[in-house]
């Protein structure tokens, strides 16, 4: 049986993801040894399976279609640079994202689906961010860095259409390839 390494998301638009790149820019001057996320691979994550069976694909992609006729487009606004674990000790340098109650909704129904599917879901609480990049060693004085950050605001961004995406990892990165994609095209609350 042929596994394929997946994950479903919401892509940005293009204006976003640069405005981001130059932020990233910002950053890697005052924040040296990150691996930066390339800007056009940035997304926002919903759910990540790891490798699931390749036939599973065509009924997420029906669960999928459910789960885009039910919601509507989200506009993100997007501000806040943070850091997982904590801002004194970063592995993951994030920018924040609110999309108020329909991102949290349409993460529990996606979640919902892929239960009913077997597939894995990841019981961490869902916090909306962008990965922007990753440190593997101790940065000194990345708090004061990522406090300096901390109300950055770079607009907001439509969000309107589920990917998921296959994802391939090779020497340059990963290579993130769309398998489905699906409009949010449910009425507005």
């Amino acid at each position: 049986m042929h596994k394929v390494r997946v994950f479903v998301a919401l892509p940005l638009p293009e204006a976003t993801l640069r405005t981001i790149g130059a932020l990233q820019q910002e950053l890697a001057e005052t924040l040296p040894g990150m691996r930066w996320v390339k800007p056009e691979t940035i997304h926002l994550t919903l759910a990540f399976l790891g490798d699931i069976a390749e036939d599973s694909l065509e009924k997420l992609g029906s669960s999928m279609l459910s789960i885009g006729s039910l919601y509507p487009p989200v506009t993100a606004a997007l501000s806040g640079v943070g850091a997982f674990p904590s801002r004194h000790r970063p592995r993951v340098i994030w920018l924040g994202l609110d999309g108020g109650d329909t991102l949290v909704r349409l993460h529990g129904a996606l979640n919902t689906e892929l239960n009913a599917l077997q597939l894995p879901v990841d019981e961490r609480p869902f916090v909306p961010h962008l990965t922007l990049g990753r440190c593997r060693k101790p940065t000194p004085g990345a708090g004061r860095i990522l406090e300096s950050f901390s109300d950055r605001n770079c607009g907001s961004a439509p969000l309107d259409r589920l990917v998921l995406y296959e994802s391939r990892l090779g020497p340059q990165g990963a290579l993130h390839l769309p398998r489905c994609t699906v409009s949010l095209t449910g009425p507005q609350p």
